[in-house]
């Protein structure tokens, strides 16, 4: 099916500007075509579910641009009692969802009533097949992937305290079994699900950092390659839980040597869209507190339940619900939201309705499409491996702008107000695409920025009408170049030795389109140095350095272009400079003679017919070596030979050689023109020092 275009009436030619209002969802949700090329980063939650030997949604999730599944991998059903395996049923979900070029992210839970430390589900009852529905998969019986009647529990099992191989370690047991069983197909596994809710998990933050931790030494003794999830944080239940287990974890002597026991941070988030961003800046915020921020932290669940879907329901508007469009519209705004909070995945929960007592599905159970599949497409075609991202208010407009994407840069906008507004994006580049959440396209021109029309926020809560919990219908706009390619950049040639601690770098560069943005500068200092950012995101093409004297400074430059194309790092410097303010002095003298007519040689005068005489040799002479204040910048040389070696700094020029005879009659002062950065070496067999001249004054007696 092509796709649709958006007809527009309104253009603003004498201002540049375009009016563009987001569009209204029309009544019957048609699929846009495949999405052919996502980046990867967006799955979906229980895509999985079958009807008699078909698994008809994983298609649908394929087609949307998923490219995850994320399911239980139950123990009750799994391990059903001690050392009795039944991975069969699994066995064949796996290799169907692996033939649809979908990864998996396993989720391990529940502990079965053989292993369980306490017969109880803590605020929940203890069998699964008694459990409300909507909080587990897979079914028991209806999927197929567990008996019915299984029973499982939120205690902590028994033996978990002690190592991980212990045979009486049956948590450790059973990760071990799993992981080694689907290592080769199952690389991502996810230790328990909300943990910091009782219904879930019964035991304390420390009986969950102790699974954890053996979940995680079971997992890479079985799948060195394989990475382990932090147990999806339902975090609203108890937004300092996650804090108390890293606080657990960082008093362990192991915890360095494992990665603090998770490779991935794992969060659930709904119904707010802003939370995608907010939250997880104060997640990463308690993970820096214990220096695990450097861990990528993945949305493993989020989504927003409908109300009013006529298909299914007459269900009226109730709390943190939203209408089917409004949640077409949170699934753009969140993705563009966990994009700006560097979210390295996106799961949306979930694929389909189910067996949920709310729907949350992207479709139906009776596979139409709701618009939030469409949306779906739309993110996940468009929002996808941006070099940087940045997010801005201004006014009630919001904007995540992803820079450097396949298609250039790709502004996210949208209302956070009831109230409609207007906001002007300032232009890139002349011509942009505009898309709406359905998909529609149009092309548009502009000599100065967009002029957009943007809808007011409806999705506002029933305790509190003034609270919004998602914005209006969002835009997107895409600035293509004609290529997207990367600017070019170089550092100016520099002296490969200067004598001032302070030089000035330059640097420029071309871009084939849109036009440089900005640059970054890095340095690295000497040659088996790190290379360290010296100056990011810079407008300016020169400035002044200081280093360090002796050290020899090496520079490189990328650029970003104004879409947001940036070039790698190039391997090699593009230029360097020594800053040497230090030289060496080295001379020697054998001996030192008497120069009475200062002509340089050693010679026999001849005053008059009765007076011959030699100049004599100087024994007891001193040599110096000073500095541009007169001070000795070593000790002074007073026996023979005299050789004296020194380092001299540039900062305390001129310098200059005296030799001076002890009695003060002859002296010799030399200065020095030395080269900085090498050697200035003398050898002297003979050197003449010349006659002191001094002045007698009249001494004048006065009588009283």
């Amino acid at each position: 099916m092509g796709r649709r275009h958006l007809l527009l009436s309104l253009l603003l030619g004498l201002a540049g500007g375009l009016l563009l209002t987001a569009g209204l969802a029309s009544a019957d949700t048609a699929p846009l075509p495949p999405v052919e090329h996502p980046d990867g980063r967006a799955g979906l939650c229980y895509s999985f579910y079958a009807d008699g030997s078909t698994r008809p949604f994983v298609p649908l999730a394929y087609d949307a641009g998923s490219r995850w599944d994320r399911f239980d991998f139950a123990w009750p059903s799994i391990e059903p009692s001690d050392d009795d395996w039944n991975f069969g049923p699994h066995d064949g979900l796996v290799n169907d969802l692996r033939a649809a070029h979908l990864n998996i992210i396993g989720i391990l839970l529940w502990t079965p009533d053989w292993a369980a430390t306490a017969q109880t589900g803590g605020a929940s009852p203890p069998s699964l097949a008694d459990r409300p529905p909507g909080w587990y998969a897979p079914l028991p019986g209806g999927a197929g992937l567990a008996p019915q009647g299984a029973t499982a529990f939120s205690s902590p099992p028994r033996g978990l305290d002690l190592p991980w191989n212990h045979p009486g370690n049956y948590w450790g047991d059973f990760v071990y079994h799993v992981v080694a069983h689907y290592g080769d197909r199952v690389k991502h596994w996810e230790m328990w699900n909300e943990p910091e809710w009782d219904y879930f998990w019964s035991g304390t933050s420390n009986d969950y950092a102790q699974l954890l931790k053996v979940g995680y030494q079971a997992t890479k003794a079985a799948c060195p390659d394989c990475t382990v999830l932090f147990g999806g944080l339902h975090y609203w239940a108890n937004q300092s839980y996650y804090r108390w287990v890293l606080n657990t974890l960082d008093s362990d002597p192991l915890a360095d040597q494992n990665n603090h026991f998770f490779d991935v941070m794992s969060v659930h988030l709904y119904s707010r869209a802003s939370s995608l961003y907010d939250e997880i800046e104060n997640i990463r915020s308690g993970m820096a507190a214990y220096g695990v921020d450097d861990h990528p932290i993945w949305v493993t669940e989020t989504g927003v339940p409908v109300w009013g879907d006529p298909h299914v329901s007459s269900q009226p508007k109730y709390d943190y619900a939203a209408t089917q469009e409004e949640a077409a519209a949170y699934v753009i705004q969140s993705y563009a939201n966990s994009w700006a909070a560097g979210v390295a995945r996106y799961m949306f929960f979930r694929t389909h309705d189910a067996d949920m007592s709310e729907y949350f599905g992207l479709i139906r159970n009776d596979r139409t499409l709701r618009p939030g599949y469409v949306a779906y497409q739309v993110a996940a075609t468009h929002l996808v491996s941006p070099t940087f991202v940045t997010r801005a208010l201004s006014g009630t407009v919001r904007t995540v702008t992803l820079w450097g994407t396949p298609s250039g840069r790709v502004s996210v906008l949208w209302n956070e107000s009831p109230t409609p507004a207007t906001y002007t994006l300032p232009a890139a580049l002349p011509t942009a695409t505009l898309v709406t959440r359905q998909g529609t396209t149009a092309v548009l021109t502009t000599t100065t920025g967009y002029l957009l029309n943007l809808p007011g926020a409806t999705a506002n809560l029933v305790s509190d009408p003034d609270d919004y919990i998602i914005g209006g219908d969002p835009l997107i706009l895409v600035e293509s170049e004609e290529s997207n390619l990367p600017p070019t950049s170089t550092v100016r040639p520099l002296p490969p030795m200067t004598t001032a601690l302070s030089i000035t770098v330059a640097w420029g560069g071309r871009d084939n389109q849109s036009g440089i943005a900005s640059y970054d500068l890095q340095v690295r200092d000497g040659a088996a140095g790190l290379w360290a950012d010296w100056l990011v995101g810079t407008v300016v093409t020169s400035a002044r350095f200081v280093g360090e004297p002796g050290h020899t400074y090496y520079f490189r430059s990328r650029a970003t272009d104004r879409v947001g194309n940036r070039a790698p790092w190039p391997d090699a410097p593009q230029a360097w400079v020594t800053l040497n303010l230090t030289g060496t002095v080295a001379v020697s003298v054998t001996t030192f003679f008497a120069d009475d007519n200062r002509n340089g040689v050693w010679d026999i005068i001849s005053g008059t017919a009765s007076l011959i005489y030699k100049e004599i040799t100087l024994t007891q002479v001193a040599l110096h070596l000073l500095d541009g204040t007169g001070q000795d910048v070593v000790t002074p040389v007073i026996t023979r030979p005299w050789t004296l070696r020194a380092v001299v700094r540039h900062s305390q020029q001129p310098y200059l050689l005296r030799a001076a005879a002890f009695d003060g009659r002859y002296e010799r002062r030399i200065p020095l023109t030395i080269t900085w950065g090498s050697v200035y070496s003398r050898t002297y067999p003979t050197l003449g020092l010349w006659p002191v001249a001094r002045l007698y004054l009249p001494l004048i007696l006065r009588g009283e």
